[in-house]
């Protein structure tokens, strides 16, 4: 018996087939391809489900092909977690933020200054942990109510700045550092009460991506190149974490602007063995990063088994680039 095909079950076994890319691509390095399906990976979700619906009314069931595979590979586009804000009295909070150097003035922007509004937005949440990218030396001098800090600034290395603020005492400290990067990775070894637990602060290679890109056509060869090359480092990066967090034997959380989204071989190799907050008591799509008004999940807290999140916390405030993320935890 022949089968025959119509446009709608030709165009449904496309979507299928990009999907099953888009799959592939999150675990082997395909470059360019690799980072177009790790952000339109959602969008292939959606149309595979839309289609679904009408495969079930034909009594097509191959066109539940897309949202079954979906579901077998991931389950982190969309959270619906029944959000209840605990109050524990063990709790300790974390505070994770790309500040963007504060979003001082710049030559292109001479009349942006959120530094004040970031600031007060900090002080608000009164983490006991804060994580900050991109931060500027002489802005943080100006967070308060922090005893104890790790300022990753070294005049030899041309580095952004990261930094890590606690109401623990930080008993070691040091660098993971990338090659050929201004990114890099700092961590902490803090003190609470009998425990301790080591915080990784990371900002992964950014794919120097801005939406006038797009807008003013600027996308030629070179710099579809010089992506590819970006995304080998920022696998890299992520593996250079990996290794250091493996060898550590204490309770560890790794968060930070990652500069991937979920459906990402860098996602991947980080999030492997540990918990993502954001799944676990998130809601919603977590975004932390809009392009061109579309969502993007870029921002995380991982954790081992050692550590129980109770709260995960997305804002939405516009002062930086990115978003913040907050989460409460107990040790375990």
């Amino acid at each position: 018996m022949k089968l025959v095909f119509n446009k709608i079950d030709k165009f449904s076994i496309t979507v299928i087939f990009a999907l099953g890319i888009g799959v592939v691509s999150s675990f082997v390095d395909f470059g360019i391809i690799s980072v177009l399906f790790s952000v339109i990976t959602p969008i292939i979700f959606i149309i595979t489900s839309v289609l679904a619906l009408y495969g079930l009314f034909k009594k097509k069931y191959y066109y539940l092909i897309g949202p079954l595979l979906y579901l077998l590979f991931y389950n982190f586009f969309l959270q619906f977690n029944n959000i209840t804000h605990i109050e524990y009295t063990d709790s300790i909070s974390i505070l994770s933020y790309n500040v963007r150097a504060f979003k001082q003035p710049t030559t292109n922007h001479p009349n942006t200054d959120e530094s004040s509004s970031i600031i007060k937005f900090i002080d608000s949440i009164d983490a006991d942990i804060l994580t900050l990218q991109e931060s500027s030396y002489k802005e943080g001098q100006k967070i308060n109510g922090y005893p104890y800090s790790f300022l990753g600034y070294r005049p030899n290395k041309d580095k952004s700045l990261l930094t890590i603020h606690s109401k623990y005492p930080i008993i070691n400290q040091g660098f993971i550092d990338f090659p050929d990067t201004k990114n890099s990775t700092i961590y902490a070894d803090i003190k609470i009460n009998k425990d301790t637990i080591t915080v990784y602060n990371s900002h992964l290679q950014s794919y120097i991506f801005k939406p006038s890109d797009i807008t003013n056509k600027q996308l030629d060869y070179r710099y579809f190149k010089k992506l590819n090359n970006t995304i080998a480092k920022q696998i890299e990066q992520a593996k250079l974490i990996k290794r250091h967090a493996n060898n550590n034997n204490k309770k560890i959380i790794i968060c930070g602007d990652f500069n991937a989204t979920p459906f990402s071989q860098t996602y991947r190799i980080l999030k492997k063995e540990l918990n993502d907050s954001f799944l676990n008591k998130g809601d919603g799509l977590g975004s932390t990063y809009s392009l061109l008004n579309y969502p993007l999940r870029l921002d995380y807290f991982l954790s081992n088994e050692h550590i129980e999140v109770i709260n995960h916390e997305n804002f939405n405030l516009n002062l930086s680039d990115h978003e913040p993320i907050h989460i409460k935890f107990k040790i375990l």
